[in-house]
């Protein structure tokens, strides 16, 4: 089957999904996603990564709308929930719409069945600060040896990101876009578009070239790059009495702490990049700690180290310096948990 992450690399291969994370097989007129998203318990990932599942719209190549599925049912924290689309023809759902509900989903990978035998899959990782810079976390969530970041929508506010769509196919390691960059899959394009507005219900898709008239001319009058045109499916009933996200508040009001030993669990990589949005993290492996509402980097408290720092044994910044020269002071950050992700 086609992998997920077989486009490029650097940021994260995987090799193939086991066929347990793939829906079976639907009929002519359905297609079957499952929504995988973060941990959220003692044994892994991010606080409020459980939620509502997305809606999820689908589109044909053609940009003719096929189905969708609303309000499909909570998502427990670390698992996953699958979703069957129903169509109004029997046509491969080449595009997807995935919009958030007011109870954030961070969403580590989405895997997609259609009737004809093809699987398909998307993972997070799409969302960090080395691809496209959206909303992430780390998941803690393992995928044939590989650690997976998740992508955070939602509808109320809390983030930003309400919705992304996918044509899911071009993520395939057999794509004719295999070799293409970052910036091609990042650039907004129908490929993979992320949205911020209330209950997104429409998406752009890829519209072919008109081939050159007998004279010579392009009749599309757009030389040889394809296109992009616009289709709408329905709005979600009930979504029209409310049409304005909630005011900017804090994301979350994170009182968890993640320790993690991993080495793809970057203290420096959460807190320098700019979308990033969860819990704060002791990185074991770095010897380094990320606040996440000061996005302050601090050591790990050791011998040696001589300034301000996080001592990980009781869970609080130790800072040494300020007004009174020479004097110690213990800032207790008050976790309510502490996840340990292992390596």
């Amino acid at each position: 089957m086609a992998t997920a992450f077989g486009v490029f690399t650097g940021i994260l291969t995987v090799l193939g999904f086991i066929q347990s994370n793939i829906p079976d097989r639907p009929n002519q007129y359905e297609t079957k996603f499952r929504i995988h998203v973060a941990l959220d318990n003692a044994r892994g990932g991010p606080t409020n990564a459980g939620g509502d599942a997305p809606d999820i719209r689908v589109w044909n190549q053609a940009g003719q709308f096929l189905g969708g599925a609303y309000d499909p049912g909570k998502v427990s924290s670390g698992s996953f929930r699958d979703v069957t689309v129903r169509l109004s023809q029997p046509n491969q759902p080449t595009y997807a719409l995935f919009t958030g509900n007011d109870d954030a989903i961070c969403i580590a990978y989405i895997t997609n069945s259609w009737a004809d035998g093809q699987k398909y899959a998307w993972v997070g990782n799409w969302a960090d600060s080395s691809s496209c810079r959206q909303s992430w976390y780390y998941s803690n969530i393992v995928l044939d040896g590989k650690s997976l970041n998740c992508a955070w929508i939602d509808r109320n506010g809390d983030l930003p990101k309400t919705a992304f769509q996918t044509h899911i196919h071009e993520f395939a390691d057999v794509s004719a876009n295999k070799g293409k960059g970052v910036s091609y899959y990042c650039a907004g394009n129908p490929s993979l578009k992320w949205y911020e507005h209330w209950e997104p219900n429409s998406i752009s898709y890829w519209v072919t070239p008109r081939k050159r008239g007998v004279e010579g001319r392009d009749d599309a009058g757009s030389g040889s790059e394809p296109q992009t045109a616009v289709a709408v499916g329905p709005v979600k009933p009930g979504s029209e009495n409310r049409r304005t996200l909630a005011g900017a508040r804090p994301a979350f009001n994170e009182t968890r702490l993640v320790r993690s030993s991993r080495p793809e669990h970057s203290a420096v990589t959460l807190c320098e990049s700019d979308s990033s949005a969860g819990p704060d993290l002791v990185s074991l492996h770095e010897g380094k700690f990320c606040d996440m509402t000061t996005r302050e980097i601090l050591p790990l408290c050791a011998s040696g180290i001589a300034g301000d720092c996080f001592d990980d044994s009781v869970k609080s910044l130790r800072v040494r310096g300020g007004a009174i020269s020479g004097r110690e002071v213990a800032v207790d950050k008050e976790y309510s948990e502490v996840l340990e992700w292992g390596a």
